[in-house]
């Protein structure tokens, strides 16, 4: 890249990453069509999600869990500084975790030869939060139980059966990529994915090349960071379809992909000489631009020095990325044995915690022989009976196969199976006059 003084409308766009499509906040004209993130980033409607947000967290209601099993929410694909693309210090990120209300990171780093992923990766538990090290390699992210030597050379197959073979855990990744792929033996594959939420909002992929909307979308992204992230969210229905035919095949376990990097922003710094440097989220610097350019669109305090920042926006902070969505794991511990048994079984269910919190969300089977946690197996003749709670009251779907089989509205909800099958639920809220997915459920085998 061209490192001397250019026009900044030219660099913006390109190397701003996925994240940068939500900096279109304040200006939000455009064509007539499906409602999309340009839409929902004005001040007023983030504000009114805020609101709807507030109102459903004051009517919350604690659920006591039946059983032995305990929950523990996981953020799953999580970068850190051992990735080349973010600069994630593990205190910080284990901060922003609590913060977000996490139990547990699982991570998946980009492979590079100087460090091992698993045996230099964060491990143990660091101030009440459980780390498991993993990777994001040949389209899944894997979490090995020991170091697998020579992984680059492996194909996909072979090394998702390797690292079963040691017991541990893969999950297919950006399912977008990949929808027909078909491996034997994985975890699981993701049923969400931030990244893959944020690439279909194409429009605010173009208008991110005007500076202006970086500086005006930063009063929403201050004001309602968490909202204005969201603003990108749209239910995962291609996922999903995809996640119900593979768990046809073979039992799938559903989890929810943050991608959480920290690495998507603008910085600028004053520089001597009358000239700005501007740099993204990584520090790396873009280009070096006329002081009196950037003025003109963010003021530059009369009394900055050189070295001073005199602009900063982030739009993607470990925070806000951990609390969007998590995986809430049944466990018996907060251990990375317990937690990967429970992962292993199906035990979880997939919540979009920025609209509420999910901990108390029930989905179980019982039959002749009691009660069975989601990933279980049961067969017809037992007269199997599907049990859900929540504390929220909301609009239940219950599918068998990806068709809707039964639909009911409040707190909880009971269905008679009635033909075998791979059930799972959703259940749906209203958000600022919005139907959303709230709750994913992983499926309950009926044979």
């Amino acid at each position: 890249m061209n490192r001397g003084t250019q026009d900044m409308s030219s660099i913006t766009g390109s190397r701003i990453g996925w994240g940068g499509i939500v900096v279109a906040a304040a200006l939000a004209a455009g064509p007539a069509g499906a409602e999309d993130a340009i839409d929902r980033l004005t001040l007023e409607r983030v504000a009114a999600v805020h609101d709807a947000v507030e109102a459903l967290a004051a009517a919350r209601t604690e659920v006591e869990r039946d059983g032995s099993l305990r929950e523990y929410r996981c953020n799953l694909h999580v970068h850190s500084a051992f990735s080349h693309d973010s600069r994630g210090k593990i205190e910080e990120i284990v901060a922003a975790a609590k913060r977000a209300g996490t139990d547990a990171l699982l991570f998946s780093e980009h492979p590079a030869p100087h460090y091992d992923f698993v045996t230099d990766g964060h491990s143990g538990v660091v101030d009440g939060v459980l780390l498991v090290p993993g990777a994001e390699t040949k389209g899944m992210l894997v979490y090995p139980r020991a170091s697998v030597p020579q992984h680059d050379a492996l194909e996909s197959q072979d090394l998702a059966r390797r690292i079963g073979a040691g017991e541990g855990m893969t999950f297919l990744s950006h399912l977008e990529e990949r929808m027909d792929w078909e491996l034997d033996g994985l975890t699981g594959c993701e049923i969400y994915n931030t990244h893959a939420d944020a690439k279909e909002e194409t429009r605010l992929y173009t208008l991110m090349k005007n500076p202006l909307w970086l500086v005006q979308a930063k009063k929403v992204l201050d004001a309602y960071p968490q909202e204005a992230l969201a603003a990108i969210f749209d239910p995962p229905s291609d996922y999903l379809k995809r996640f119900d035919e593979l768990c046809a095949r073979y039992p799938h376990t559903g989890v929810s992909a943050n991608d959480a990097h920290e690495n998507v922003g603008l910085r600028i710094t004053l520089l001597d000489g009358g000239k700005v440097r501007v740099a993204d989220a990584l520090d790396e610097e873009l280009t070096v631009l006329d002081r009196a350019l950037v003025g003109a669109f963010t003021p530059i305090p009369e009394g900055a020095k050189p070295g001073d920042l005199v602009f900063k926006l982030q739009l993607d902070p470990y925070e806000q990325s951990l609390r969007h969505v998590g995986t809430h794991v049944l466990a018996t511990e907060l251990s990375r044995d317990a937690i990967g048994e429970g992962l292993v079984k199906g035990r979880a269910f997939v919540a979009f915690d920025w609209i509420a919190d999910a901990r108390g969300f029930d989905f179980h089977v019982e039959d002749g022989s009691g009660r069975h946690e989601m990933g279980s197996h049961v067969t017809l003749s037992g007269s199997p009976v599907l049990r859900g709670r929540s504390p929220l009251p909301g609009h239940w779907k219950v599918l068998n196969k990806g068709e809707v089989v039964h639909e009911a509205d409040g707190n909880a909800f009971e269905f008679a199976v009635e033909s075998p099958g791979n059930h799972r639920v959703e259940l749906w809220l209203d958000v600022a006059g919005r139907p959303l997915p709230w709750v994913l459920s992983n499926p309950i085998y009926v044979e």
